[in-house]
């Protein structure tokens, strides 16, 4: 036990669960999303998901009941917006409905704007490739916040936009299913300027309204990029090449206001500074090797290396190296999703106490980390992998849609309730002389 040390976390610290509307809520039949699954390029489809848009007040309660104090998840713009210009009254009392449940429960909500999915009509227009579609998500930001408002405390305008770049417009596994560099770098550069434009629309609607004035930034996908050889200049320049396009792009665009080659070099209004607080998304770490074919650059994974059930290397260190690397930025940072798919819930276990550890030794290095986030609480529609890969916390019986807490629920919740992992939990989980 000695060899244990409890790491306690700041007051006010934020310990939550994400999910994102798609893959939980169900019957989201008007975006992109699910006329993907009907074609036929995911493992299953997402029918009812997890129903959890008539659930949400019993998984609330649930994460209420893990001590959980915040809890992210998106608002499905194809619901709101079914047709362009069209909005449904219905459903935007329906998510003002989850806003208050979530209030009501002790969460702070922290709300995506944009994960992944699109409209129909919104995709068939060209989504964002074209240049308008800065002004079409702006319009919808704007309905949202003068509805709710009120409501919301954090927002994250989008989630994971180089993901969404990468995986659907250079691998060409997510919708639209593009390979094609020069449209890649078109909505990279458009996903770019709506994150900065919905950054001054939800501040200057906040101020209309007399609402309270809200934290926005985005949630960014990071993967630590290592070369295979560190004496090989080759494997070294891939690494680096991968990191200052996918990690670093959007952050720099917003920091410096000039939007980074090589989508471009040019001052665009209000990008400069267009963010409260850094969202850090992290599952893993690449390692690098060159290579024509860019599916094959990040195909090392190390023989030794402990794999989740995506087949991701757990890669702890990673999430302190990176978190340490946005002290530049000077800016408050959250860990909006961190989690894993596993079959062994011991391996969940392991897995948090560990990344927890390394979230902890960014904060003895001065990161302004103020929040966690597990992905996710429940077991939810993983895009193209179905429902094949379990993250939860909480188990779902996808037969009868039942809700079961797995040990590593009440393991998270004791994290939660004493803002510490303590030195017993370590020892428990790790059993090893270093946490």
């Amino acid at each position: 036990m000695d060899d244990f040390v409890e790491l306690v976390f700041p007051d006010g610290f934020l310990w939550g669960c994400a999910v994102a509307a798609h893959q939980v809520e169900g019957n989201n039949m008007n975006n992109n999303w699910w006329k993907w699954e009907q074609e036929g390029h995911t493992l299953d489809l997402s029918g009812v998901a997890c129903d959890h848009y008539n659930r949400y007040k019993e998984d609330f309660g649930i994460a209420r009941k893990l001590n959980l104090n915040s809890f992210r998840t998106s608002i499905e713009w194809s619901r709101v917006e079914p047709r362009e210009g069209v909005w449904s009254s219905k459903e935007v009392e329906h998510y003002r409905r989850v806003l208050q449940e979530m209030r009501r429960r002790g969460l702070t909500p922290i709300i995506t704007l944009h994960h992944f999915t699109d409209p129909l009509w919104f995709a068939e227009k060209g989504g964002w490739e074209k240049p308008e579609s800065v002004d079409i998500f702006d319009c919808f930001v704007r309905k949202i916040v003068e509805e709710l408002g009120d409501l919301i405390p954090f927002y994250t305008t989008i989630n994971e936009p180089m993901v969404y770049v990468v995986l659907g417009y250079v691998f060409g596994v997510f919708p639209p299913g593009e390979r094609d560099l020069l449209k890649a770098f078109s909505v990279a550069r458009n996903l770019l300027l709506a994150h900065a434009r919905a950054y001054r629309t939800i501040h200057e609607v906040c101020r209309e309204m007399g609402y309270p004035k809200p934290m926005v930034g985005f949630a960014h996908n990071m993967m630590m990029f290592e070369p295979l050889d560190p004496k090989d200049e080759r494997h070294v320049n891939e690494a680096n090449t991968s990191d200052a396009i996918y990690n670093r792009w959007f952050l720099e665009s917003i920091h410096t206001g000039v939007v980074q080659p090589p989508v471009g070099q040019e001052e665009a209004e209000g990008l400069k500074g267009a963010w409260d607080f850094i969202g850090l998304n992290y599952y893993t770490r690449s390692i690098c090797i060159p290579s024509p074919d860019p599916s094959r650059r990040f195909a090392v994974v190390p023989m030794d290396a402990e794999l989740t059930d995506m087949h991701y290397e757990v890669y702890p260190e990673g999430l302190y190296k990176l978190l340490v690397s946005l002290k530049k930025y000077g800016k408050p940072v959250y860990i909006t999703e961190n989690g894993i798919a596993t079959s062994s819930d011991r391996q969940r276990c392991r897995f948090i106490i560990r990344h927890l550890a390394e979230a902890h030794r960014a904060l003895r290095e001065r990161v302004d980390l103020r929040g966690y986030m597990y992905w996710s609480l429940i077991d939810n529609f993983e895009w193209n992998e179905g429902f094949s890969k379990r993250f939860g916390l909480v188990e779902v019986n996808y037969k009868n849609l039942k809700r079961t807490p797995r040990e590593s629920a009440y393991m998270y919740a004791e994290i939660a309730k004493r803002n510490a992992v303590t030195a017993e939990l370590a020892q428990k989980y790790l059993g090893r002389s270093k946490a």
